[in-house]
């Protein structure tokens, strides 16, 4: 497997330290850091005819470290450090004719504060002033340094200085081009549309920069998370392409499973993980697909780079599979659902979280001074690696939720949002303690105690329409939130699917599995009703637990839990 990935991976010496949070390429390769080789993208980028390159992707998903790469690759001032940067990578051995011809132009706008708009302003002008004299200081020594100003006249008169001073073309480099427009629309609207309305200042500085391309600015890519901004933006830079779609490109981010086996044996002492651990990596982390037409499946980099630093420096799996600098970013997930029409994005929910998966047309570009509809919603989800393409269907794409990770979230907020409209306090000590009954005991009584108050909460409400699905989110967020098991939801066996599954993961050892039936009746139900719903499941059971995968674990518990309006009429246990 390794000899394979020889063409696009470095060779590498045992044991390089893994780069958790490094987004710098030069003190990777400098510093003895391992580096999963994108440099062949660099090629693809340039046979592309559009100069002006947008490419959009989920947060910490490797964004920065390859804005970083191209910044080295294409840097007229860094010609001299080439086989030091580049020796031994797919680039290094063919290097395309641009290398280091330009003069690099880099903006990082994920810093910008957002807490009003003389703020904003003030932010986004001291980054550009920040930027454009880190250049003159770097390719001309002889100009002055500009003034700080208003951003686009910032951003003005540099042109106008390095028309006149420097001999050469320019290659503009924006980092983040999103981030703050996404920070104001988790909670003012109306500066965001302000800001990037057809008067609004960050139009005006795009209308700047394309007036750039007439003279020295020559090329330009500019990453992002989401295309919420790209309508009004391009409007004043309309020359620009949106490529974060293009097939060439599904896999210039994000590890393919090819590149995650290399990972681990180029980091971890053992050079490999048992079969178990690998494969929590691959339902937690992987999934994304970028391209309808991709072939290749990608793992979020950040996750596993996160999974494999903690494997490394604590010899066992991290306690949580979900890196909190990730919880952080994604948990804006609550402002998202109640962007502009929150009772339209809530049924939008439900269906992603009963079901897995939604249809919709993705949408390239949208804004905020427009109707926001349906496919908008659905396509900001998958541009906030919330949902990725599972295949293409007749004019749309179905999504799904690419991994147990989002699953989790999801399932979360729900939970959350169920209990804030329920006026529900969820105890997580409670949850823990369930959990460890399930874990070391063998019993779900307190697990079921917890559901059954939950229920009881909206006995008399209809928010949610009850069902087994319904429940079964309810027990899949508990067991999720208590970190001891792995949770699998619709978890796949030859005759069907069983409803939930916990299975014991490193480094926590629980003496005990547990597999979950769910039926759901409403209130009044017979006895008769009730029995043989429960026989159905029983059924059901014995199918699941005999297939193979299950049929030699002795310390399985299986239960199906029938539940009759907001109380469990009865729990059969089938150990």
């Amino acid at each position: 497997m390794i000899n394979e990935m020889k063409d696009h991976i470095l060779p590498s010496m045992p044991l390089l330290k893994i780069p958790y949070g490094i987004s710098n390429y030069r003190m990777i390769r400098e510093e003895g850091y391992v580096y999963v080789d994108k440099t062949r993208f660099i090629r693809v980028l340039e046979g592309y005819p559009e100069p002006y390159i947008f490419f959009l992707r989920p947060k910490r998903f490797g964004k920065s470290l390859f804005v970083s790469l191209l910044s080295l690759y294409y840097d007229i001032a860094a010609k001299d450090d080439f086989n030091l940067l580049f020796s031994g990578t797919d680039i290094g051995k063919n290097p395309t004719p641009m290398r280091n011809k330009y003069f690099i132009l880099n903006f990082d706008f994920s810093g910008i504060s957002t807490d009003s708009e003389e703020i904003l302003r003030e932010s986004f002008a001291k980054s550009v002033f920040k930027s454009v004299n880190a250049f003159i200081e770097k390719y001309c020594p002889q100009c002055s340094p500009i003034e700080m100003d208003f951003a686009p006249e910032l951003l003005l008169i540099f042109l106008k200085i390095i028309e006149r001073e420097i001999n050469g073309p320019v290659f503009v480099i924006i980092d983040e081009y999103d981030h703050f427009a996404n920070e104001l629309l988790s909670f003012d609207l109306t500066l965001f549309q302000n800001s990037v309305s057809k008067n609004g200042f960050i139009r005006k500085w795009y209308e700047v920069l394309k007036q750039g391309t007439k003279t020295s600015v020559r090329r330009m890519f500019a990453t992002g998370v989401s295309p919420i901004t790209l309508d009004s933006l391009t409007s004043g830079f309309n020359i620009g392409k949106n490529l974060s779609r293009s097939l060439k490109l599904n896999e210039m981010m994000g590890f393919t499973a090819e590149e995650v086996t290399w990972l681990v044996a180029e980091t971890l002492p053992q050079g490999s993980l048992p079969p178990a651990m690998m494969g929590t990596i691959q339902q937690y982390y992987n999934g994304y697909l970028f391209s309808e037409k991709g072939e290749k499946r990608v793992f979020n980099s950040d996750m596993i780079l996160y999974y494999l630093s903690s494997t490394y420096e604590q010899g066992e799996p991290p306690e949580s599979l979900l890196d909190m600098n990730i919880a952080s970013d994604y948990g804006k997930l609550s402002r998202i659902m109640r962007l502009k029409s929150p009772e339209s994005n809530i049924p939008v929910l439900k269906e992603i979280v009963y079901d897995g998966e939604v249809s919709a047309q993705i949408t390239p570009q949208f804004s905020m001074e427009k109707d926001f509809t349906r496919d908008d919603f659905v396509s900001l989800l998958y541009y906030l690696g919330l949902l990725t393409i599972k295949q293409a269907i007749p004019g749309e794409v179905v999504l799904h939720i690419p991994n147990y990770v989002i699953r989790g979230l999801y399932y979360d907020f729900f939970t959350k949002v169920i209990s804030e409209e329920g006026s529900f306090a969820i105890q997580p000590e409670r949850i823990r303690e369930a959990m460890r009954e399930i874990g070391y005991e063998g019993r779900c009584s307190k697990l079921v105690g917890l559901i059954e108050e939950i229920l009881h909460a909206f006995s008399n409400r209809d928010y949610i329409g009850f069902d087994e699905k319904y429940i079964k989110v309810l027990l899949f967020t508990y067991a999720h939130m208590s970190n001891l098991y792995l949770v699998k939801s619709e978890y796949e066996v030859p005759d069907g699917y069983i409803d939930i599954v916990l299975i014991p993961r490193e480094p926590w050892k629980p003496d005990y599995y547990a597999m979950f039936e769910l039926k759901y009746l409403k209130s009044g139900a017979s006895e008769d009703m009730i029995r043989e719903l429960s026989h159905e499941g029983i059924d059901q059971l014995k199918r699941y637990s005999a297939t193979s995968e299950f049929s030699e674990i002795t310390n399985l518990r299986k239960w199906v839990l029938v539940f009759v309006g907001d109380r469990c009429a009865g729990i059969w246990d089938m150990s």
